[in-house]
């Protein structure tokens, strides 16, 4: 049992804090004694259950590498429970998303992202989340608000209400872009700069652009998209057409 202890010290950087109490440690050094004690046990799972929800954000982010790093050194295959997106794309080989206690879609963290199964899965998957829009299938555009957007039709999908997926970071600024959106408020995170506003018909969206640009509130901001980034749920299911 000694030499496993000194073994899980070592890998959770713990060497020098053994003779610590608890109160004499920090909320991360905590977090990683917790680990500490379920390795030693040498168990064939990890369960991990929110284990940096009560974290602040920068210890969260030192504390997810961590135990990136922990599962890839030990191999062991961890089920981990958050409901913290950014935590599920960065841990994660395989991601079982659940809503309602239902299983809405599984699959490699870049694939549901890239094709979300439903909607639900695309609002949770991606940050700033994707745009959800009302909508009409007319032939090969879509119709939405006072903009008609071409799209390449999914086989078997019939003219149509549908809700339109549009990821704010697939918008591309462009001066005679179909989308209007007007600016209600900035967020300057450095290198983007997070648009929230309003369509023509008074839907909010959201839109990632450049660091740089900062319009002034109320004006007008056009943006188009390529027809590939363009995903379609039915609005009533919420499945993926």
């Amino acid at each position: 049992m000694k030499s496993r202890v000194a073994r899980a010290a070592e890998i959770l950087q713990l060497d020098g804090l053994l003779q610590r109490k608890p109160r004499q440690l920090s909320g991360g050094q905590r977090q990683r004694v917790a680990m500490g004690r379920a390795i030693v046990r040498d168990p064939k799972v990890f369960l991990f259950d929110e284990p940096l929800s009560n974290l602040d954000a920068q210890l969260r982010v030192q504390m997810r590498v961590e135990i990136k790093r922990l599962q890839q050194e030990l191999g062991t295959t961890s089920l981990y429970v958050t409901h913290d997106q950014v935590e599920a794309m960065t841990l994660a080989d395989r991601l079982i998303v659940m809503n309602a206690g239902n299983v809405d879609q599984i699959g490699r963290p870049l694939d549901l992202y890239e094709q979300p199964a439903t909607a639900f899965v695309a609002g949770f998957i991606g940050s700033p989340a994707m745009n959800l829009v009302p909508g009409r299938l007319d032939g090969n555009s879509i119709a939405t608000a006072d903009a008609v957007l071409p799209i390449a039709v999914p086989n078997g999908v019939q003219d149509r209400r549908v809700l339109v997926g549009l990821r704010p970071e697939h918008l591309d600024l462009a001066s005679d872009g179909p989308l209007a959106l007007r600016i209600e408020l900035l967020e300057r995170l450095g290198a983007d700069t997070i648009l929230h506003g309003r369509l023509s018909d008074g839907v909010r969206m959201t839109a990632r652009t450049p660091g740089h640009f900062a319009p002034p509130l109320g004006d007008i901001a056009r943006f188009a998209i390529r027809p590939e980034r363009i995903h379609l749920f039915d609005p009533e299911t919420g499945r993926r057409l």
